[in-house]
């Protein structure tokens, strides 16, 4: 099942006075986002996808999950806020009155009704802070709007349909100091979070904004965008195209940044600084070859064409993990010259360069190996190239189940002596041999599945230091 197994919400049961935790909660099997859970609702027995949540890098983890109602994720306000942010948090079973506090910001809520009280001031929530059933854990547990409590307690945050996740940042980060650079944008009247998503175009040093709905001629007006802290900024365009308003955000001519967006209700903010200021963890994932390159061709498989699917089926896990930002020198069939390859995990910055690669020669060869570079760079952390190839290898020869060659000392390759950070190459198998090559070919997916637990092992094992 590839379901994110990661955050969610909730847990103050109503039966508990104060913020104690549900007696009968199991501690085992935590709430995995985007299944489906029973939950009793405003009274009615309802089916509802699992909203996530992570706060600085960080997952928030629970046993019980969030949901959405009328488009807003609703979160757990003891598990999410106070366990997870840190926040100040009470619950009076007397009153129903629901208190966050977090500075000297103060958010008062009372169950089922639709206003609160934000430092004093009367305030219409997009939806009530709510008492939610679960059937599963068979509790009571209480819910707040995630957006509203994130704009009133001065928390960065932004929401993500496909990973169905809010991510939420204290804006005492360094990140989101007063001189960091962003843009922001005026946010029009009845668009929702959801509806605003982003694409890093870091091979042409851009973010697009992907506004869905035609606000072409609202962003183009300088009075709906304004460049903050930046005297170089280098260019802003809009489009609409296909049903959505694309936003082109460039702040240098060719310099890759590092890009977050967050959201209020009334504005778009896109902060960028070096990818390295902004990302805990960089990995740059390299499928070799490419374009006019083929690689090694044998049986009617090309190099090219399964090192590419490869890298593709491992992107699908690491979309999901918000913890990790990965750059890929090629998606598509097209061909990034060895140089443009290294150059690109050392623009960024990465923390590890990871090759891609199927071997090739004579029918009778056969097997799993992994190349290393023992005169090459270290990482950031002081891991070196064999110690990276050392724990992915197993990972690789594991899912393949072919012959382990073990690691393999190669100086003079070009990718593994000019990314300057620890650097890997593996030889998945052989498209020479018959055999192999009919068996990589039908598990090409389970290999990027395999790419994507060793760069998880590597990183939990020699994390970086920033």
């Amino acid at each position: 099942m590839k379901l994110q197994k990661f955050i969610i919400t909730t847990l103050l049961s109503v039966s508990i006075i104060g913020t104690g935790i549900p007696a009968n909660v199991s501690a085992s099997s935590y709430a995995v986002t985007k299944h489906t859970y029973t939950l009793k609702i405003n009274k009615k027995k309802q089916k509802k996808k699992a909203v996530g949540a992570s706060y600085n890098g960080k997952t928030i983890k629970t046993k019980a999950p969030g949901y959405k109602t009328e488009n807003t994720p609703m979160l757990s306000a003891y598990y999410v806020f106070k366990k997870g942010m840190g926040v100040s948090y009470s619950y009076s079973k007397k009153n129903w009155k629901i208190t966050l506090k977090r500075g000297s910001n103060k958010i008062v809520m009372t169950r089922g009704n639709k206003y609160a009280y934000v430092n004093g001031k009367k305030t219409k929530m997009p939806t009530p802070a709510r008492s939610v059933y679960s059937y599963e854990q068979k509790s009571n547990f209480i819910y707040v709007p995630g957006s509203f409590c994130a704009k009133y307690l001065r928390l960065s945050y932004s929401w993500n349909d496909s990973s169905y996740t809010e991510t939420f940042k204290s804006n005492s980060t360094a990140s989101t100091t007063s001189k960091t650079s962003y843009v922001q944008l005026a946010k029009p009247s009845g668009l929702s979070n959801r509806n605003v998503s982003s694409t890093d175009d870091y091979h042409n040093y851009r973010l697009i904004l992907n506004i869905k709905g035609n606000y072409k001629s609202f962003y183009e007006k300088s009075s709906n965008h304004r460049v903050v802290n930046d005297s170089s900024f280098k260019s802003y365009s809009v489009k609409y195209s296909g049903g959505y308003t694309k936003i082109y955000i460039k702040p240098r001519s060719k310099t890759i940044k590092g890009f977050r967006v967050t959201q209020t209700d009334s504005y778009i903010r896109v902060y960028y600084a070096s990818p390295k200021s902004m990302y805990k963890q960089i990995i740059v994932l390299d499928a070799g070859h490419g374009g006019s390159d083929s690689g090694a061709v044998a049986y009617g498989y090309k190099e090219k064409n399964m090192t590419l699917k490869i890298v593709q089926a491992a992107k699908k896990y690491f979309d999901k993990d918000p913890n990790i930002k990965v750059y890929y020198t090629r998606l598509s069939d097209t061909y990034p010259s060895l140089s443009d390859r290294s150059a690109l995990a050392n623009n960024v910055g990465a923390d590890r360069f990871y090759s891609v690669h199927i071997n090739s020669a004579g029918k009778s060869a056969h097997g799993t190996e992994t190349l290393y570079n023992s005169k090459g760079y270290k990482s950031t952390s002081g891991l070196t190239s064999y110690k990276w190839s050392a724990t992915i290898h197993p990972y690789i020869r594991s899912a393949t189940g072919f012959t382990n060659r073990g690691l393999v000392d190669r100086t003079g390759l070009y990718v593994l002596r000019h990314s300057k950070t620890a650097s890997t190459l593996t030889e998945i198998g052989f498209v020479s041999n018959k055999s192999e090559s009919k068996k990589m070919n039908a598990n090409l997916n389970k290999y990027g599945k395999a790419v994507y637990n060793s760069t998880k092992a590597s990183l939990n094992k020699n994390p970086t230091k920033r």
